[in-house]
């Protein structure tokens, strides 16, 4: 009899362990698309005002999808496969809110109707490249009517060999615009006050005569977040464990780079909304998708990738991992429409351009 008691008592032993490991496998696969979703939520309702979760709008949203395969390879192996559908929510969550996947719609655009292009295109001072003959061939690639450069400054040769393209070229702060229309005015904002500093308000308002009538264009490039990011990689790994990366210096630092920031945002996003023709705008908003400062000033204007685009549309940074946010893009008001949006290829700069044929609304 002893024999037999021996080998039973392990067995149901060894049964009640697996049951609950596999009930906590369960919990923790049902509890991944809860945290998805709430970080959605923070991202998109917190945002900057709490710098731990502004610092993670820049993460590249791929990391939350890490645990996914994991809990699918666990689900599988306690056998509770029934509870994949967790997973199958949890991968919705991380595609669509958390990485911005948008599915192509139809955006049928009206044969008879006049048709605009506009290519937007942060080329980072030239990339390293004095003669910007790459930036030039990305452009030309696309043939557009109206090109905005962000990050170049009046520089004289690249300015020479638009003018031998477009009727009107124009070069104001870090900005070039280019376009076959004529340009009615241009208005250089007032500069901005921030915790007592004056700081470039970081746009460029234009009214052009164009086939859709007169619109007001807004060329953008609020500040960068990067060098209040980099204080906290700087840190390195050490820094990051001994917590001393997310201390009050690094804290201080990335609200005031996101106060300006807000600042310039609300600026060109509130004059737009004043405005009583058409508005389009367009540049490197340093904004990605839900950040709380997007969604505040600039989420009452219509977005050509959500209207036109599809995929994820990721603008930067380029280089051997590729693109992992969507910070440039091009808006436009209700009396307007996008009937094409696409993103362009080249890495000439650490920005990838963005293309969008607009026309004006049907009534």
């Amino acid at each position: 009899m002893e024999p037999a008691v021996q080998t039973r008592l392990p067995r149901r032993g060894q049964k009640k362990w697996l049951a609950i490991v596999g009930t906590l496998v369960c919990v923790v696969a049902v509890a991944y698309p809860v945290a998805l979703l709430l970080g959605a939520c923070a991202f998109r309702f917190i945002g900057e005002r709490w710098w731990l979760i502004g610092i993670g709008l820049y993460v590249p949203r791929i990391v939350f999808g890490l645990p996914l395969p994991v809990l699918v390879l666990a689900l599988l192996a306690v056998r509770r496969p029934w509870f994949l559908w967790s997973q199958a929510v949890a991968a919705l969550v991380l595609l669509f809110p958390l990485m911005g996947l948008t599915l192509p719609r139809p955006t049928l655009a009206s044969a008879n109707a006049p048709t605009i292009r506009i290519l937007s295109y942060n080329v980072a001072f030239g990339y390293g490249a004095s003669d910007f003959a790459a930036q030039l061939a990305e452009m030309n690639r696309y043939t557009p009517d109206i090109v905005f450069l962000e990050e170049i400054g009046p520089d004289e040769k690249l300015v020479s060999q638009l003018k031998e393209r477009y009727a009107e070229v124009i070069a104001a702060d870090q900005f070039v615009v280019a376009t076959r229309f004529h340009i009615v005015s241009t208005t250089v904002p007032d500069t901005l006050m921030v915790r007592g500093h004056a700081h470039h308000a970081r746009f460029l308002r234009l009214e052009v005569d164009c086939p859709l009538g007169r619109i007001v264009f807004y060329v953008v490039h609020p500040i960068s977040p990067r060098e209040a990011l980099w204080r906290v990689v700087w840190g390195g790994r050490r820094g990051l464990l001994t917590g001393k990366s997310f201390g009050p210096a690094n804290a201080d630092a990335f609200y005031e780079n996101a106060e300006l920031r807000e600042r310039q945002a609300s600026a060109f996003g509130d004059a737009a909304q004043r405005e009583t023709d058409p508005v389009i705008i367009a540049g490197d908003t340093n904004l990605p998708d839900l950040s709380w400062i997007l969604g505040r000033y600039l989420s009452g204007f219509q977005d050509g990738f959500l209207k036109a685009g599809r995929g994820f549309g990721y603008t930067f940074p380029t280089g051997r991992y590729g693109p992992w946010m969507r910070i440039d893009r091009i808006f436009a008001t209700t009396a307007l429409r996008f009937v094409h949006f696409e993103v362009g290829t080249s890495h000439a700069s650490d920005h990838l351009c963005v293309v969008a044929d607009v026309q004006r609304a049907l009534l």
